[in-house]
């Protein structure tokens, strides 16, 4: 059910492309351009339609796990912690980390008095804050990194839908061929 301002379910206030100064904070960035920033090959165009069908080769299943003692989030993917750059053909994200977080609702803003605030108040509001900007800052990336393993998984899909209409006609072809066998020199 749409609500006023083109919001569905649970919505707190505008979207983030309505709030006014949100334009500077989207950033929208193409799949090869991230991968070439970040040092990797650029994703393989789809396959174009074969004009003849390509020679028979051993069958192709579906992509490999990953091993059942690799981790499925790493650690160093969310801070650049020395770890290799981020690839969304390795990624793989649980289905806990792919959940919508819930809504808290923020405690109440409690005013300081001035005179109140001394050294150890200072300090800790900085270490908060440096705190904050972390968590947002790594929000952000692994929303980015979602956003991106998405694309492409929708461009890898589309190679692969690609590949199996290839496979269904070629499969057409050789059973027409046998039809055509079969009426010429009888059922096999």
């Amino acid at each position: 059910m749409e609500e006023a301002g083109g919001c569905r379910g649970a919505c707190v206030g505008p979207p983030p492309w309505e709030r006014p100064g949100a334009a500077a904070e989207l950033e929208y960035v193409d799949l090869d351009e991230f991968l070439r920033e970040h040092g990797l090959p650029p994703s393989p165009p789809p396959p174009p339609a074969p004009a003849r069908p390509p020679a028979p080769g051993p069958p192709r299943g579906p992509p490999t796990p990953p091993a059942p003692g690799e981790p499925l989030l790493e650690a160093e993917a969310l801070g650049g912690g020395g770890g290799g750059p981020f690839d969304p053909r390795r990624l793989r994200f649980s289905q806990d980390e792919l959940r919508p977080q819930p809504i808290a609702r923020k405690a109440r803003k409690v005013h300081v008095p001035e005179e109140q605030k001394d050294e150890k108040y200072w300090s800790r509001r900085s270490k908060n804050n440096a705190a904050a900007k972390r968590s947002r800052d790594a929000r952000r990336l692994k929303e980015n990194q979602i956003s991106v393993r998405a694309a492409f998984l929708e461009r890898e899909n589309a190679a692969l839908r690609q590949e199996v209409a290839a496979a269904r006609r070629e499969l057409a072809r050789f059973r027409a061929l046998l039809a055509r066998y079969e009426a010429r020199h009888g059922a096999l």
